[in-house]
């Protein structure tokens, strides 16, 4: 009788003393069972240009309506009405802006009679050997001295090849119905800042490389636009006769 007595305590008391679960925690298993929220993707908002300008699409005698001159800005009429400028005024437009830096068109009587592109880097090998053999014009005092000893070009390897110790000369060309001029200047900034009462008509001597198309006879063009400005400042302009 004791046996089947004791048995059962021993049960209760093994079964009491057996030690107790945890019971998972609720707010480890919500963490691990939600699902992971995906990062926003960073949107960069930026305005695309709807297209884009070449500069090898100007030609000169081109007429003012047949010009797409989206990217440039009017900068003036300047003598007389018929002689006009336009300024390069979006950049990140010009399709050739990793080399030129800015661009001027000179209109008379609505023809692109000029185009003066300035140019980040220096291209007279470049041009050079495109256009051939060119004039030089060299007007300070230093280059000049420089030449007594040594030669403006060299020809090596089938190109021709200007000196590099030159830093300050023109180059010209001339074809059948266009003058070409290419202006290296690569003077300290302390002296070209002397060249500043130079600049006219954004004519800028001070940039480091100029180069310039214009018709052959712009010369002769901008002289009659000058005297007819002159003729109406001092009101010398002809009135047309009055019929009797």
């Amino acid at each position: 009788m004791k046996y089947f007595i004791v048995i059962p305590i021993l049960s209760v008391v093994l079964l009491g003393c057996t030690t107790p679960q945890k019971e998972p925690d609720s707010s480890k298993r919500m963490v691990e069972s939600e699902p992971k929220k995906e990062e926003p993707i960073t949107r960069v908002l930026a305005e695309m240009p709807d297209y884009y300008f070449q500069f090898s699409s100007l030609e000169l005698n081109q007429h003012l309506k047949d010009l797409d001159l989206r990217v440039f800005k009017h900068y003036g009429e300047f003598y007389t009405d018929d002689f006009s400028i336009y300024k390069l005024h979006r950049l990140d437009y010009l399709v050739e802006s990793y080399f030129i830096e800015d661009i001027n068109l000179y209109f008379i009587d609505s023809l692109l009679v000029k185009i003066q592109v300035y140019l980040r880097e220096d291209k007279t090998q470049e041009f050079l050997n495109r256009y051939g053999m060119a004039k030089i014009y060299i007007t300070d005092y230093h280059n000049k001295k420089l030449l007594e000893s040594e030669r403006v070009l060299s020809y090596q390897k089938g190109k021709y090849r200007i000196n590099e110790n030159l830093d300050h000369y023109i180059l010209r060309w001339k074809a059948d119905s266009m003058d070409i001029e290419y202006r290296v200047n690569k003077k300290p900034d302390s002296i070209k800042i002397q060249a500043a009462s130079n600049t006219t008509l954004l004519d800028d001597n001070r940039k480091r490389y100029k180069l310039t198309f214009q018709t052959a006879d712009y010369d002769h063009q901008m002289a009659w636009i000058k005297w007819e400005s002159y003729k109406e400042s001092r009101g010398l302009v002809a009135e047309p006769a009055e019929e009797q």
